[in-house]
């Protein structure tokens, strides 16, 4: 497993993973600077909102659009998902450039995307939850993943492994990078979220610490761990290893900040 990201400073500052950068994959894990949005939003957020209080989708856009430019690429290019922290993974070809951006979003949960579209920017937003973005180096293949607790649970990541093997990818050949969110130094759950993982497999408890009457929960590990068992190579996968929560100077957290805050954009494309 590779821990190294680096950081590209700047007008639009954001990590990138090294080992993905070693073959050329295009990728970005933004962080919430370099863009329009004011108050609670500031700056580069990716999301109106689920609070009372709520970022205009002209700024929204306008952040989609200054994502998009480090692409050489608009909004327009842009894949986005529609996230209800499900574990279901869609394909994306051609038609669905531009939904949720310029189209119309999906009219369902799809907290996953699977492209081989060039220049299709496959986008997922987070604010705690896990981005993970994953490429055959070979057969250019693409897959960008929300994987909250329950998706991951639920393992959406194997899913969309199994997806970009339908679509001509080989096992030895997916890279994985899994970006900055919250970590197990911070992210305490209930006894619940222990019962959902155990209960679809006991090597799961190890992904738990106790911790008082409730657990730490490393969400890293766990996708590590369902990387692994969907047959990708552990030298393969790559940890930005940065807490969300911890990391205030970067990152919006939803669990510092509740509802009044902004959302993180992880991006990906051929």
């Amino acid at each position: 497993m590779h821990s190294d990201f680096v950081f590209a400073e700047g007008k639009i500052p954001y990590f990138q993973s090294k080992l993905l950068n070693e073959y050329g994959i295009k990728h970005a894990f933004f962080t919430k600077k370099g863009g329009v949005s004011k108050g609670c939003f500031d700056s580069l957020n990716f999301a109106e909102g689920i609070g009372e209080v709520q970022d205009s989708t002209e700024n929204v856009m306008e952040n989609y659009n200054i994502a998009a430019s480090v692409f050489g690429l608009t909004k327009a290019d842009v894949c986005r998902t529609y996230q209800t922290h499900t574990s279901l993974v869609e394909f994306a070809d051609e038609s669905h450039r531009g939904i949720g951006t310029v189209k119309p979003k999906y009219d369902h949960g799809v907290d996953g995307i699977v492209t081989k579209e060039p220049n299709l920017l496959l986008s997922v937003r987070t604010a705690d939850c896990v981005p993970v973005l994953l490429c055959d180096k070979d057969k250019k293949v693409c897959a960008a993943v929300h994987a909250g607790w329950r998706g991951t649970v639920g393992g959406i990541t194997k899913n969309a492994v199994k997806i970009m093997l339908e679509k001509g990818a080989k096992k030895e050949n997916i890279l994985a990078a899994i970006g900055p969110c919250i970590g197990n130094c911070c992210y305490q759950v209930g006894v619940e979220v222990y019962n959902e993982f155990v209960a679809v497999s006991q090597d799961y408890s190890s992904f738990f610490s106790p911790d008082g009457e409730k657990f730490k929960l490393d969400l890293v590990k766990a996708n590590i761990f369902i990387l692994e068992q969907a047959g990708i190579l552990p030298q393969n996968i790559s940890c930005a290893n940065l807490c969300t929560l911890c990391n205030e100077e970067h990152f919006f957290s939803h669990r510092r900040s509740g509802s009044l805050r902004g959302t993180l954009g992880a991006f990906i494309h051929i």
